[in-house]
């Protein structure tokens, strides 16, 4: 690498990636996992292998690795960490990636269709993996996704449809995207739009498709660039010529049919939930940002994110915003089951070591080097109730992962798993608590060999999901 790591946040500590490919067998755990957990917990993040200009390399640009844990009949019985290969349109053959810009995916990684697939945004295609992360090749759908696929799809409960908005950095339309329960693609729609905004999460309600038309745009890096006043490799940066608005397109219509409607000036990358109201109106609880890439030129580190909740009038085109959480908080998760329908609770990763706590009514600026997270944070969007669970002093979670206890009946009834970073040893624990009491001690802790670098998302795969 050019330059040294202490010029960029997003390259020191547990930014830094890992040199080696990792295997372990029969991990050692505090306390006692829970014997209806068989699967395996895979999470995904970007991992550098090639020298890179360290004052301009961003945060979102490196190839993806993913970490594995098994865990079957209550132990943990290996934890591998594999680079990303094949996003090049060749099936991988073995041997780590030639370079940064091999097209490896590093946003996330999750089960659909019984395939389990890496997966990027902005026209990379899906990695598909094996079970034991032995093997990987482009998955395209037969072709359905040759623009490229999503981050962030939503799988609709009832229906077991998996939605996408997908977009490409050379098209000037984002495409609604629908593969059945077995991955086979139903139906593909584009919705026209200008700038190619970045587009990183959408939402699903039973009956419409929420596409975020927000102000981070490749337009405005090109503008900066030539301006001088902007030295990045990443295109996308704060447009404040572009509009902030969501789309509502019915199910199953075509992209004509969408209605725009203008919500606070922001940015999205994560939606916690949708549903519609009786009244005719949405609500969607959404994690926002005042601005991001306009000051930070490395990551998402310019404002702090918080939780706050859209009442959108599709009949006025209006909507109403409030904030239901004084903590600032990223990563939101809830009872996937309920993916469209309305919810109560949601699980976060609190943002700062300690958590940064900012006012209902106040939109607070914060200086700091970069994103972090620090504790978990549990939320009761019906009551505004927020509790923390903090791992510990150098402790600090990464992205939450709620898994329903089978039978349950309750909306928390299940566990939250976390890889969590123990910044005094230098390695990672697979932490798992108590989804209704998430300040009780935690119900077991996979120690890991090794450190898994802060990334970005990951995901529960049982064993009955996989083909």
């Amino acid at each position: 690498m050019t330059g040294t790591a202490g010029e960029n946040f997003y390259l020191r500590g547990n930014f830094a990636p890992v040199e080696e490919e990792v295997s372990a067998a029969d991990l050692p755990v505090t306390g006692v996992l829970p014997r209806e957990l068989n699967g395996r917990y895979l999470r995904i993040g970007p991992n550098l292998r090639t020298p890179v200009d360290t004052a301009t390399y961003h945060w979102f640009t490196g190839p993806g690795m993913v970490h594995g844990i098994r865990l079957r009949d209550g132990r943990a019985e290996w934890y591998r960490s594999r680079f990303v290969q094949g996003g090049d349109g060749a099936p991988v053959d073995g041997g780590p990636p030639k370079s940064n810009a091999d097209g490896a995916p590093n946003t996330n990684v999750f089960c659909h269709g019984g395939r389990i697939l890496a997966v990027d945004e902005g026209g990379r295609a899906p990695i598909q993996l094996t079970p034991d992360l032995g093997g990987m090749a482009v998955w395209d759908c037969d072709g359905a996704l040759g623009r490229g696929f999503a981050p962030h799809p939503k799988t609709d409960p009832e229906t077991g449809d998996l939605h996408a908005v997908t977009y490409h950095m050379e098209s000037a339309t984002v495409r609604h995207l629908v593969l059945d329960r077995e991955g086979t693609a139903t139906h593909t729609t584009d919705i026209a739009v200008d700038d190619v905004p970045l587009m990183h999460d959408m939402a699903l309600t039973r009956t419409r498709v929420i596409v975020f038309d927000l102000p981070v745009t490749p337009a405005a890096g090109l503008r900066r660039a030539r301006s001088g006043n902007a030295p990045t490799n990443l295109p996308m940066m704060w447009d404040e010529q572009h509009p902030s608005r969501i789309g509502l397109l019915p199910i199953g219509a075509a992209g004509d049919r969408i209605q725009w409607i203008d919500v606070p000036r922001c940015f999205v990358f994560h939606v916690l939930n949708a549903y519609d109201d009786p009244d005719g109106s949405v609500t969607l609880d959404v994690v926002r940002y005042d601005a991001v890439f306009r000051t930070d030129m490395n990551g998402p580190g310019d404002t702090v994110p918080k939780l706050v909740r859209w009442t959108v009038n599709p009949a006025t085109g209006t909507t109403d915003e409030q904030t239901i959480c004084s903590y600032g908080v990223e990563f939101p998760r809830i009872d996937a089951s309920l993916t469209g329908r309305r919810h109560r609770y949601g699980w976060f990763a609190g943002v700062g070591e300690h958590g940064v706590a900012i006012t209902d009514d106040v939109e607070r600026r914060y200086t700091r080097d970069g994103f972090e997270t620090g504790p978990l944070v549990k939320v009761d969007t019906v009551t505004g109730r927020s509790e923390i669970s903090h791992y510990g002093p150098g402790r600090v979670t990464m992205e939450p992962e709620f898994v329903p206890r089978p039978g349950a009946q309750e909306e928390d009834d299940g566990w939250i798993m976390s890889v969590v970073h123990d910044g005094n040893t230098d390695r990672a624990e697979l932490v798992i608590l108590d989804a209704a009491d998430i300040t009780a001690a935690p119900i077991a802790r996979v120690h890991l060999p090794n450190r898994v670098p802060f990334g970005f998302h990951g995901n529960w795969v049982d064993d009955r999901d996989i083909a």
